[in-house]
């Protein structure tokens, strides 16, 4: 587990090296906002270094283990398995030019907090069965409602054909499970209602998060204004795509 501690330690440590202290500095405010349930202002930098780095520098070994933690600390420590941030926050609010936000598989809703803070109509769902999961732990940063992806797209796409909303508001689905196809339904059922819709997907094309059918079947874009300020801070190539 990465800690305050273990980051006061390598702070230390690495007093000579100004581009490490960044680094450390940056992952330290970050767990300070955490502990807040408050998002970090920006994204943090690209944290581990390459094997060839490690070769001419291997001083930032201990650091570069130090850093391969985060990710896991960040799961079982905050529940937490994709890491937002203020400014992808604003992106995001820009993109939804108004329309209500619904937040798929929502954990525990960190997005749909950040929105709501920002004066957003936004609203979270999640069936809360983390049942084998890393964390089994979901302490939402505001309300979710307990329910299933697939029913909270139908329950929209039927307001809208009823004449009760004018359009679908903005489904956001952050690292889906890859234990299941719940997204490949949700994206079928968003099609197959022949409504207009936007889906925006964060996640790693491959098998760490989503389904492979999700992935196979997506038609799938990656806006350059959505990924402005989100950007893999470790091993996993996580970005932000629009699905059809």
């Amino acid at each position: 587990m990465l800690n305050q501690a273990t980051l006061k330690q390598v702070e230390k440590q690495y007093q000579d090296y100004p581009q490490a202290l960044r680094k450390i500095q940056a992952v330290q405010a970050c767990l300070q906002a955490l502990d807040q349930q408050t998002l970090p202002e920006k994204p943090l930098p690209k944290l581990l270094y390459s094997e060839r780095q490690l070769l001419r520098e291997p001083g930032l070994l201990a650091l570069d283990e130090a850093f391969g933690d985060l990710r896991q600390t960040l799961i079982e420590q905050y529940g937490v398995w994709f890491l937002p941030n203020q400014q992808l926050i604003a992106d995001l609010l820009l993109f939804a030019k108004g329309r209500p936000i619904v937040e798929l598989m929502a954990g525990n809703a960190l997005l749909t907090a950040a929105f709501k803070k920002a004066g957003a109509n936004a609203k979270a769902v999640d069936t809360l069965d983390w049942l084998g999961q890393d964390n089994e732990r979901p302490l939402p940063w505001t309300k979710v409602y307990e329910q299933d992806a697939r029913a909270a797209v139908l329950e929209a796409i039927q307001a809208v054909s009823q004449g009760q909303q004018e359009k679908l508001p903005l489904f956001i689905m952050a690292w889906a499970p890859n234990t299941t196809e719940d997204d490949w339904r949700v994206l079928e059922a968003l099609r197959e209602s022949g409504q207009l819709f936007d889906l925006v997907v964060i996640g790693e094309k491959g098998p760490d998060t989503n389904s492979a059918r999700f992935w196979q079947s997506a038609k799938l874009t990656k806006p350059a204004a959505l990924n402005a300020h989100y950007q893999p801070f470790d091993d996993f190539q996580d970005a932000i795509y629009l699905a059809k």
